[in-house]
């Protein structure tokens, strides 16, 4: 199995694909020096496997290269992020 994670800065999108098919995404509004995590979603056909907790994942890193804080407003992200 081959995950990719793909970024669409000028979207607010990080697309994560599993041999080549989309599996999922993570939607983000950069405002402020903020960067707010609004939607996390995996495919129901490719849940199970932790492709949520690497969506999260890049963009937490994402918002560290860019010295930015992180809001998760999205519930995954938001328990995610307290564990």
């Amino acid at each position: 199995m081959v995950i990719d994670v793909g970024h669409d800065e000028g979207g607010c999108v990080f697309k994560i694909y599993v041999d080549g098919e989309e599996a999922g995404y993570l939607s983000y509004d950069m405002d402020a020096g903020t960067l707010d995590i609004e939607h996390t979603v995996v495919d129901p056909l490719f849940r199970g496997r932790g492709l949520g907790r690497v969506l999260v994942e890049a963009a937490v890193e994402y918002a560290k290269c860019r010295s930015v804080e992180v809001r998760p407003f999205c519930s995954y992200a938001r328990v995610l992020m307290e564990r």
